[in-house]
Formats: structure tokens, C-alpha cells, sequence
């Protein structure tokens, strides 16, 4: 694997927490259409290949992962209410 997909995995991590912490409700759930738009359009120009399926699979559950790490630390704030504490 090189550099540069090691980055778009990480890429999607960083915006499935993103998304998890910030948006509402179901538009968390929004960057799974990133990897899956790039992935059906990997398949419709290079067929049907193994690789392109598992890296999808890979990336749509690297950013769903994301999104609930996210939403767990949305929803550990909001338990502790909205001030932070300062060192």
C-alpha cells in the first residue's frame, strides 16, 4: 500500500470525527458517501475487482468508526455540560 492511500484512510477517519462531533442527527452519517462515491466510480471505470471492493469495504468501516468516535465524544461533552475545564 503506498503513502498515498494510507492518507485517503486517514483522511476519511479525520472527516468521519468531524462529522461525528459536529453535525446533527443523521447528517453524521454524510461522509460515508465519500468513499463510497469514490469507490463506485473506481468499479464502473476499472470493472469489477477485488482490490477495489475490499478497499472500499475498508474505508466505509474506517469512517463509520470515525463517526462513532465522534458522537462519543460529542456525547461525553454534552454529559459534562458545555464549559470546558481549563488547566
Amino acid at each position: 500500500m503506498s503513502v498515498g492511500g494510507i492518507v485517503a484512510y486517514v483522511l476519511f477517519f479525520i472527516a468521519g470525527v468531524g462529522f461525528g462531533y459536529a453535525a446533527v442527527g443523521k447528517w453524521r452519517w454524510l461522509p460515508l458517501l465519500f468513499p463510497l462515491v469514490l469507490g463506485l466510480f473506481a468499479l464502473w471505470k476499472y470493472g469489477p475487482d477485488a482490490s477495489v471492493i475490499i478497499r472500499l469495504i475498508v474505508a466505509l468501516v474506517i469512517t463509520a468508526v470515525g463517526v462513532l468516535l465522534g458522537a462519543a465524544i460529542d456525547a461525553r461533552q454534552s454529559r459534562a455540560g458545555e464549559h470546558p475545564r481549563y488547566a
